[in-house]
């Protein structure tokens, strides 16, 4: 076998997984079995194990067996594409959801969509956002025209289940000097409730995180989708504020205080 004819061999074969290809077998001596599986078996290893570093809460919420057992199902049905491993996990949170229509894996769900966003808050790019003082020599006449966009930071998600309640109760359970897996097995059962909007970003090396009022969260995402400031006084306007106006600047003040906004 030339050397290329190995090497596609061994790839497709750790990517695949299953028997061990008679010609990978012929091509090391016994027991060639054994020591391919070293390689097919830890290379998922190592991507459960990353899978569990980039999503710990959802890790300690179902415990090691029930999330390594996730985790394989995804690693066989979504192989890696990408160079760094950081990248990788990104729709565990779709293949969680999916396996049924259960509370439970709607929560489970969503809870790996907020730990995902959690994690690109805190790797993002830094970017020095505006600030409040930043617009005080804007002129009347240019305040139509303003227009900002969000740092890359900020990450938005909206909820349909209990997910960040169950990420706060796990988190604290596993934070405790007291910590147990009962401890985390008391959190709260999976639920569908009421529709909720998230903010996520950076503020320094802090990630925080709050719920958005659904008119704030459409002014937010209607601003820093390309509208400009005049664009979004116009939409609260036809929403039937009184103060359209006033409610902009009131939203723009604390989103440019809370660091969210770069001007373009």
């Amino acid at each position: 076998m030339r050397l290329n004819d190995l090497q596609q061999a061994v790839q497709a074969h750790i990517l695949a997984g299953g028997d061990t290809p008679a010609a990978l077998l012929a091509a090391v001596a016994p027991p060639a079995d054994v020591r391919w599986r070293i390689y097919a078996d830890g290379y998922r290893l190592r991507l459960i194990e990353a899978l569990a570093a980039q999503y710990p809460v959802l890790a300690a919420r179902l415990g090691t067996d029930a999330f390594s057992a996730l985790a394989l199902e995804f690693v066989e049905a979504r192989p890696s594409i990408h160079r760094s491993i950081r990248d990788y996990g990104s729709e565990l949170e779709t293949f969680a959801g999916a396996r049924g229509d259960r509370n439970l894996d709607r929560m489970l769900g969503e809870l790996a969509a907020f730990e995902w966003r959690l994690a690109g808050a805190f790797d993002a790019a830094q970017r020095p956002a505006t600030t409040p003082a930043d617009l005080a020599e804007v002129k009347p006449e240019e305040w139509a025209t303003l227009a900002f966009t969000a740092v890359p930071s900020v990450q938005r998600l909206r909820t349909t289940t209990n997910a960040v309640a169950v990420w706060r109760a796990v988190k604290a359970a596993t934070e405790s000097p007291e910590a147990s897996a009962s401890a985390v097995e008391a959190t709260p059962a999976a639920a569908v409730v009421d529709a909720i909007e998230w903010l996520i970003y950076r503020r320094e090396l802090t990630v925080e995180f709050r719920s958005l009022p659904p008119d704030e969260a459409a002014a937010f995402d209607l601003l820093t989708s390309g509208a400009s400031f005049g664009d979004l006084c116009g939409s609260l306007a036809e929403a039937g504020s009184e103060t359209p106006a006033l409610q902009a600047a009131g939203w723009l003040k604390g989103w440019l205080t809370e660091g969210l906004l770069a001007r373009t």
